[in-house]
């Protein structure tokens, strides 16, 4: 049997293929029927009580003085300039401690006398030197609050839920004041 021959090893060239433009897009029925449907899908969306936003939502931010620094961040740097006693800051840091998410804490000041081991005057003064700067305040007997900017970031989704239970009047009314410090205040 003879043996067929041999071509040469490379494939035959194949004809070069053309690309189309693509046809120019149509005004016909179809396309209006499909802006319509998207703007009846729209308007029952915004009936319904829904929003439709394609920029993401702004978080809001509050800066103290001229630092690009939140208003939790300088509380903590400043906190010694509030001048709070060993206790108070021992009360301070059981109530972030041991809060709910309504910056709620169930104490009494007998209970912090034996945990701290102190008298419960000096709980009392310590108790008081906190809501006289508005960082915690009795909300009942046995009740303390303490205050949203302190206990939360701020901005955060805890901070802005509590915010929005306590209403607006709540920073006003319980306002953290920075105390300057002489040294500074001649600068």
């Amino acid at each position: 049997m003879a043996q067929p021959q041999r071509r040469s090893a490379q494939p035959p060239a194949k004809a070069a293929v053309g690309l189309t433009p693509a046809p120019a897009p149509q005004d016909t029925i179809d396309g209006v029927e499909s802006a319509r449907q998207l703007l009846t899908k729209l308007e029952e969306l915004a009936r319904k009580g829904g929003t439709f936003s394609t920029n993401a939502p702004i978080k809001p931010y509050a800066f103290y003085g001229g630092k690009h620094m939140s208003t939790s961040q300088a509380l903590q740097d400043n906190l010694w300039k509030f001048g709070f006693s060993e206790t108070a800051r021992n009360v301070l840091d059981h109530l972030t401690v041991h809060h709910d998410e309504d910056a709620l804490t169930k104490m009494t000041q007998k209970t912090l006398a034996s945990k701290f081991g102190c008298s419960q005057s000096k709980i009392s003064r310590s108790i008081g030197q906190l809501t006289k700067h508005n960082f915690a305040w009795k909300e009942r007997p046995g009740l303390y609050r303490l205050h949203p900017l302190y206990c939360y970031r701020w901005g955060s989704v805890k901070q802005r839920r509590l915010l929005t239970k306590l209403g607006k009047g709540t920073l006003t009314k319980y306002e953290i004041v920075i105390p300057t410090v002489r040294n500074e205040a001649s600068r």
